[in-house]
Protein backbone atom coordinates (compact mmCIF):
# COMPACT_ATOMS: atom_id res chain seq x y z
CA UNK A 1 0.00 0.00 0.00
CA UNK A 2 1.65 3.23 -1.14
CA UNK A 3 -0.71 5.61 0.68
CA UNK A 4 1.10 6.96 3.75
CA UNK A 5 -2.17 8.06 5.37
CA UNK A 6 -4.13 5.26 6.97
CA UNK A 7 -7.59 5.78 8.44
CA UNK A 8 -7.95 3.67 11.54
CA UNK A 9 -11.33 3.17 13.17
CA UNK A 10 -11.06 -0.06 15.15
CA UNK A 11 -11.12 -0.53 18.90
CA UNK A 12 -7.36 -0.67 19.47
CA UNK A 13 -6.94 2.94 18.58
CA UNK A 14 -8.79 3.91 21.72
CA UNK A 15 -5.23 4.00 22.91
CA UNK A 16 -5.20 7.54 21.55
CA UNK A 17 -6.80 8.84 24.67
CA UNK A 18 -4.25 11.60 24.62
CA UNK A 19 -7.23 13.80 23.89
CA UNK A 20 -7.99 13.92 27.57
CA UNK A 21 -5.13 16.34 27.86
CA UNK A 22 -7.18 19.34 26.86
CA UNK A 23 -10.84 18.80 27.51
CA UNK A 24 -12.93 16.98 30.09
CA UNK A 25 -11.58 13.50 30.57
CA UNK A 26 -13.12 11.02 28.16
CA UNK A 27 -15.12 7.95 29.09
CA UNK A 28 -11.97 5.82 28.67
CA UNK A 29 -10.06 7.62 31.42
CA UNK A 30 -10.18 6.61 35.03
CA UNK A 31 -13.62 7.39 36.43
CA UNK A 32 -13.43 10.44 38.64
CA UNK A 33 -10.44 12.05 36.89
CA UNK A 34 -12.69 14.72 35.38
CA UNK A 35 -13.89 15.64 38.87
CA UNK A 36 -10.38 16.28 40.11
CA UNK A 37 -8.84 19.76 40.10
CA UNK A 38 -6.42 20.65 37.33
CA UNK A 39 -3.00 21.57 38.72
CA UNK A 40 -0.49 23.40 36.52
CA UNK A 41 3.11 23.95 37.58
CA UNK A 42 5.65 25.87 35.48
CA UNK A 43 8.67 28.10 35.76
CA UNK A 44 6.53 31.05 34.65
CA UNK A 45 3.05 31.88 33.44
CA UNK A 46 1.11 34.81 32.01
CA UNK A 47 -2.57 35.42 31.42
CA UNK A 48 -3.94 38.06 29.05
CA UNK A 49 -7.59 38.43 30.00
CA UNK A 50 -8.35 40.79 27.08
CA UNK A 51 -6.96 38.39 24.50
CA UNK A 52 -8.27 35.34 26.42
CA UNK A 53 -4.82 33.72 26.26
CA UNK A 54 -2.70 31.94 28.85
CA UNK A 55 0.92 30.86 28.44
CA UNK A 56 3.01 28.64 30.74
CA UNK A 57 6.76 28.29 30.14
CA UNK A 58 9.50 26.03 31.44
CA UNK A 59 9.10 22.56 32.89
CA UNK A 60 5.30 22.63 32.60
CA UNK A 61 3.58 19.85 34.55
CA UNK A 62 -0.21 19.46 34.27
CA UNK A 63 -2.06 16.97 36.46
CA UNK A 64 -5.71 16.03 36.81
CA UNK A 65 -6.46 12.82 38.67
CA UNK A 66 -4.36 10.07 37.07
CA UNK A 67 -3.46 12.27 34.07
CA UNK A 68 0.08 13.68 34.13
CA UNK A 69 1.52 15.80 31.30
CA UNK A 70 5.05 17.18 30.92
CA UNK A 71 5.77 19.91 28.36
CA UNK A 72 8.20 22.75 27.79
CA UNK A 73 5.46 25.26 26.98
CA UNK A 74 1.65 25.37 27.02
CA UNK A 75 -0.62 27.97 25.43
CA UNK A 76 -4.39 28.12 25.71
CA UNK A 77 -6.82 30.54 24.07
CA UNK A 78 -10.54 31.11 23.85
CA UNK A 79 -12.25 33.05 21.06
CA UNK A 80 -15.29 35.34 21.37
CA UNK A 81 -17.61 32.40 20.58
CA UNK A 82 -16.20 30.30 23.42
CA UNK A 83 -14.17 27.89 21.26
CA UNK A 84 -10.93 26.86 22.88
CA UNK A 85 -7.57 25.77 21.57
CA UNK A 86 -4.47 24.52 23.32
CA UNK A 87 -0.97 23.86 22.08
CA UNK A 88 1.63 21.97 24.09
CA UNK A 89 5.27 22.05 23.01
CA UNK A 90 8.11 19.80 24.10
CA UNK A 91 11.03 17.67 23.13
CA UNK A 92 8.84 15.73 23.62
CA UNK A 93 5.48 16.44 25.27
CA UNK A 94 4.89 13.33 27.42
CA UNK A 95 1.65 12.18 29.01
CA UNK A 96 0.28 9.21 30.89
CA UNK A 97 -3.08 8.30 32.35
CA UNK A 98 -4.79 5.31 33.91
CA UNK A 99 -7.95 4.05 32.16
CA UNK A 100 -11.00 2.41 33.74
CA UNK A 101 -9.50 -1.05 33.14
CA UNK A 102 -6.49 -0.09 35.27
CA UNK A 103 -4.22 0.01 32.21
CA UNK A 104 -1.75 2.80 31.60
CA UNK A 105 -2.02 4.97 28.49
CA UNK A 106 1.25 6.64 27.56
CA UNK A 107 2.10 8.98 24.73
CA UNK A 108 4.52 11.52 23.40
CA UNK A 109 5.07 13.91 20.53
CA UNK A 110 6.87 17.18 19.92
CA UNK A 111 3.62 19.14 19.75
CA UNK A 112 0.00 18.60 20.74
CA UNK A 113 -2.83 20.77 19.34
CA UNK A 114 -6.51 20.64 20.16
CA UNK A 115 -9.29 22.91 18.91
CA UNK A 116 -12.89 22.63 20.17
CA UNK A 117 -14.29 24.31 17.04
CA UNK A 118 -12.87 21.71 14.63
CA UNK A 119 -13.01 18.88 17.18
CA UNK A 120 -9.52 17.87 16.05
CA UNK A 121 -6.62 16.81 18.22
CA UNK A 122 -3.19 16.43 16.61
CA UNK A 123 -0.09 14.90 18.12
CA UNK A 124 2.83 15.74 15.81
CA UNK A 125 6.55 15.12 15.56
CA UNK A 126 7.79 11.64 16.42
CA UNK A 127 4.40 10.78 17.91
CA UNK A 128 3.60 7.57 19.67
CA UNK A 129 0.77 6.33 21.86
CA UNK A 130 0.86 3.08 23.84
CA UNK A 131 -1.68 1.12 25.84
CA UNK A 132 -0.51 -2.23 27.13
CA UNK A 133 1.31 -3.91 24.26
CA UNK A 134 -0.61 -1.91 21.62
CA UNK A 135 1.37 0.91 20.05
CA UNK A 136 0.93 3.40 17.24
CA UNK A 137 3.92 5.37 15.93
CA UNK A 138 3.61 8.10 13.31
CA UNK A 139 4.69 11.61 12.54
CA UNK A 140 1.10 12.84 12.97
CA UNK A 141 -1.70 11.16 14.92
CA UNK A 142 -5.09 12.86 14.50
CA UNK A 143 -8.34 12.22 16.34
CA UNK A 144 -11.73 13.81 15.64
CA UNK A 145 -13.56 13.95 18.97
CA UNK A 146 -16.96 14.27 17.27
CA UNK A 147 -16.71 11.46 14.71
CA UNK A 148 -14.27 9.35 16.77
CA UNK A 149 -12.16 8.72 13.67
CA UNK A 150 -8.41 8.36 14.07
CA UNK A 151 -5.72 8.66 11.44
CA UNK A 152 -1.96 8.29 11.42
CA UNK A 153 0.37 9.76 8.84
CA UNK A 154 4.07 9.63 8.23
CA UNK A 155 6.35 11.99 6.40
CA UNK A 156 9.46 10.99 4.46
CA UNK A 157 11.36 11.31 7.73
CA UNK A 158 9.16 10.53 10.72
CA UNK A 159 12.14 10.03 13.00
CA UNK A 160 11.25 6.49 14.06
CA UNK A 161 14.12 4.79 12.27
CA UNK A 162 15.65 4.70 8.81
CA UNK A 163 14.16 1.31 7.89
CA UNK A 164 10.57 2.48 8.40
CA UNK A 165 10.98 6.15 7.57
CA UNK A 166 8.00 7.44 5.65
CA UNK A 167 5.63 4.89 7.16
CA UNK A 168 3.52 4.47 10.27
CA UNK A 169 3.79 1.54 12.65
CA UNK A 170 0.86 -0.08 14.46
CA UNK A 171 1.48 -2.99 16.80
CA UNK A 172 -1.63 -4.84 17.97
CA UNK A 173 -1.45 -7.35 20.78
CA UNK A 174 -3.62 -10.45 20.57
CA UNK A 175 -7.12 -9.87 21.88
CA UNK A 176 -8.07 -11.63 25.10
CA UNK A 177 -9.23 -10.54 28.52
CA UNK A 178 -5.71 -10.72 29.95
CA UNK A 179 -4.45 -8.02 27.57
CA UNK A 180 -7.00 -5.35 28.44
CA UNK A 181 -4.55 -3.58 30.80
Amino acid sequence: MKNNSIKISFQFIQVLIFLTIVFPVSSYALKGDEQQPIKIEADSGTADMKQMMTVFNGNVVITQGSLVIHADKATAEQDANGYRSIILYGKPVVFEQIDNDGGKIEGQGNQFNYNTKSNLALLTGRSRVKKGNNIIIANVITYNTKTQVYSATATPSNGVNKKTSGRITVILDKINNDNRK
